[in-house]
């Protein structure tokens, strides 16, 4: 019996993308269908980078959760039926593997057809402006008067408490590398703290500790986005290991999720 949960997660999310894919094949893929193979080739490409240093898997999986998640949003004005937990910005795992995979196309392709307001009763408003934010920052980077309305939103939401995310999306929208560095710096302790208050929750799951606990994709795409503006990555952080950094999306067919 195999007990090492990053084993176990690479076994478990192999099966759930196969049988998922599966349904796809046969016409029976819902939003939930499409949202669970997004997630599960997250998962595995972290799996691809940890257990076998594989950076180019890694970033092709990572590229291939994006391409999911921008056709299940093609599909919704054609009639699919999504919940509003999976099609909330926040909980979209695609929008920021695509990205942390390289792959700044597909990921404002997304940003362009994602909900442009919260679902509220399923989604905070907080963790809605940073991921929107980051995504109307993607699709129209040079718009600044519509991103400044949501920081001030944003300032209005949290009463002039500042985040390390506030801070990292102020420092994205003014270029400012020495404060991405120390705002990316500190949502990556923020993030070792949160990892370990899960470990003692009843919820807690070894799977996706030893898989998303280990390497901090939202931070990477952060870096990807701060590249794309031309800020460098100079820092050398906890949770964005050497080679996720190195990484990059080969080209893929824009079908290519649909085999693993």
């Amino acid at each position: 019996m195999r007990h090492d949960p990053l084993e176990l997660a690479e076994e478990n999310f192999t099966y759930q993308l196969q049988r998922a894919l599966a349904r796809v094949a046969r016409g029976e893929g819902t939003g939930d269908t499409l949202a669970s193979i997004a997630m599960a080739y997250r998962v595995l490409a972290i799996c691809a980078l940890l257990r076998n240093a594989d950076s180019e898997r890694f970033a092709r999986l990572l590229c291939k959760s994006g391409q999911v998640r921008l056709h299940l949003l093609e599909r919704v004005p054609l009639g699919l039926k999504v919940p509003a937990p999976v099609l909330a910005v926040s909980n979209d795992v695609g929008f920021c593997a695509a990205l942390a995979g390289g792959d700044l196309v597909t990921a404002t392709k997304i940003a362009a057809h994602s909900p442009r307001a919260r679902f509220e009763g399923w989604e905070d408003e907080e963790d809605f402006l940073f991921f929107h934010f980051l995504q109307q920052l993607l699709r129209a980077p040079s718009e600044a008067d519509p991103l400044l309305r949501l920081l001030d939103r944003w300032n209005q939401v949290v009463d002039g408490d500042v985040t390390p995310f506030f801070s990292v999306c102020q420092a994205l929208l003014g270029s400012d590398a020495y404060r991405f560095s120390t705002a990316l710096g500190e949502m990556v302790e923020a993030r070792k703290d949160n990892l370990r208050k899960y470990r003692k929750q009843l919820d807690f799951d070894p799977e996706l500790h030893a898989t998303e606990g280990k390497v901090y994709l939202n931070g990477l795409a952060l870096i990807r986005l701060a590249e794309s503006r031309g800020i460098p990555a100079c820092e050398r952080y906890e949770l964005l290991p050497r080679p996720a950094l190195m990484a990059r999306c080969p080209t893929l067919s824009e079908d290519a999720w649909r085999s693993p």
